[in-house]
């Protein structure tokens, strides 16, 4: 998967996000404007890591975890 549209990669945010609430995950609350620039961020460092045979659901997983680490939760 070389290429990833914002669009399709804020789909996939959303669709992450919600398995992550099913699974009890701590997860903020995330605006409309977040969830964009949390896509612009993630297909940033996809095309920086240049690893394109990688697992893009899993490093979508672990980078979201990663990032709500550091996110205030106070919405």
């Amino acid at each position: 998967m070389k290429y990833l549209s914002k669009e399709y990669v804020e789909q996939e945010i959303l669709d992450t996000v919600a398995l992550m609430q099913l699974n009890n995950e701590n997860v903020p609350e995330l605006s409309g404007d977040k969830i964009q620039s949390l896509a612009e961020d993630f297909i940033f460092e996809w095309k920086e890591v240049g690893d394109y045979e990688a697992d893009f659901s899993r490093t979508l997983l672990d980078w979201l975890r990663e990032t709500f680490k550091f996110m205030n939760y106070g919405g």
